[in-house]
């Protein structure tokens, strides 16, 4: 009987030490992951610009010292008007183009910069489903949301049938991120961020990093394809759209204060939210585009729910649901902003196991003044 109680407590002994080696390593690889993340993010964000011109604006990361720049090609093409912020502040009004690829939405731009911080070049061939990759970039070009980085997966390499392969990754992009890096877990670019579709979740595409690297064999500064030059005297891009990219709107049906920016045929909405509630994810942001005399676009959205830790007595998250509802612009002057958005119907409760309401959404009427 004793063997047996022995026996019996040195397997669970066994079974103790084993679990505390799994839970050990599973906090020690997610701890290295997440460093990981930082280290790249601090090596890499200075390298990554925001790229204005009159028509929007989107993203493009350094690759020389002297001011060479990848994006993708749709951020600037057919622009009148292009200039270029690092992270540091300083902005360039005169950009050259030196190459293009239409076919795979490829840029390369020039800057007369000097000592600028570079990113080093992956080698795309490299790269295998499975593999961790990090993406910085401008959502929605905003300047409070600069240098964003997210997370994900390369998860597949892909011929969509147009005559080259694409990176199919789950890192979230955001209009603004285009032209952008999607990086390796070491931090070298392995792709151009290029599009999304919205048809599905995760359905994020950027061209491997070889195409570009072709393409910059192929260039020549002294022989630029295209120049955007800044007048002498006359405003950047920047300085115009800065008068009125963010705009504060009092909307009369909730109360609620509404920041606009408005980037060429675009219009960007963020919900001013308390602190409070921020910290704990909850957003509001839209995006409209215009039609006619009207914008259409998509409202975006996340409710969480949160417990009270009785200890540190902090709000502590239990979870999230995010939402997508249409919304639409059906006025728009300097004075009065007046639409409609998809909204759950009022008195509709959230249940955050299924993320459903428990009413169906309705089109609700509303009207904004500034503020």
């Amino acid at each position: 009987m004793e063997r047996i109680k022995s026996r019996f407590t040195l397997q669970c002994q066994y079974a103790i030490l084993l679990i505390c080696i799994l839970v050990c390593y599973g906090s020690n690889s997610t701890a290295l992951s997440q460093s990981k993340a930082n280290e790249v993010y601090k090596n890499v964000s200075r390298s990554v610009v925001l790229i204005k011109t009159d028509k929007g604006s989107g993203t493009g990361f350094i690759v020389t010292s002297t001011g060479v720049i990848a994006t993708a090609l749709h951020v600037v093409d057919g622009a009148s008007k292009v200039a270029i912020k690092t992270q540091a502040g300083d902005i360039f009004d005169d950009v050259s183009l030196l190459a293009k690829d239409e076919r795979r939405d490829l840029a390369i731009l020039k800057v007369s910069g000097f000592d600028l911080p570079k990113i080093n070049l992956g080698n795309s061939n490299d790269l295998n489903p499975g593999d961790q990759v990090l993406v910085i970039g401008n959502p929605l070009g905003a300047e409070q949301l600069r240098t964003s980085i997210s997370d994900g997966i390369v998860s597949g390499i892909r011929d969509l049938g147009d005559g080259y392969k694409v990176l199919q990754v789950t890192a979230p992009i955001s209009p603004g991120n285009s032209g952008g890096p999607a990086l390796s877990a070491s931090g070298d670019a392995i792709g151009v961020v290029v599009f999304r579709l919205r048809e599905g979740q995760s359905l994020n595409f950027a061209v491997p990093i070889n195409y570009l690297r072709g393409l910059l064999d192929s260039i020549d500064v002294n022989k630029p394809v295209m120049l955007w030059k800044n007048p002498s005297g006359s405003e950047s891009v920047f300085s115009e759209n800065s008068s009125s990219k963010v705009t504060r709107w009092k909307s009369l049906t909730s109360g609620t204060t509404k920041l606009l920016r408005y980037e060429g045929d675009y219009i960007y909405i963020e919900t001013e939210l308390p602190d409070e509630i921020r910290k704990l994810g909850v957003f509001r942001l839209a995006e409209a585009k215009k039609k006619g005399d009207k914008y259409f676009g998509t409202v975006r959205f996340r409710e969480t729910w949160w417990e009270m830790n009785p200890i540190t007595k902090e709000k502590v998250v239990k979870g999230a649901c995010s939402f997508e509802i249409p919304i639409e612009l059906t006025l728009v002057t300097t004075n009065r902003i007046e639409g409609r958005a998809f909204e759950p119907a009022k008195g509709a409760k959230l249940d955050y196991k299924k993320c459903k309401y428990s009413k169906p959404d309705e089109w609700q009427n509303f009207v904004w003044i500034p503020e």
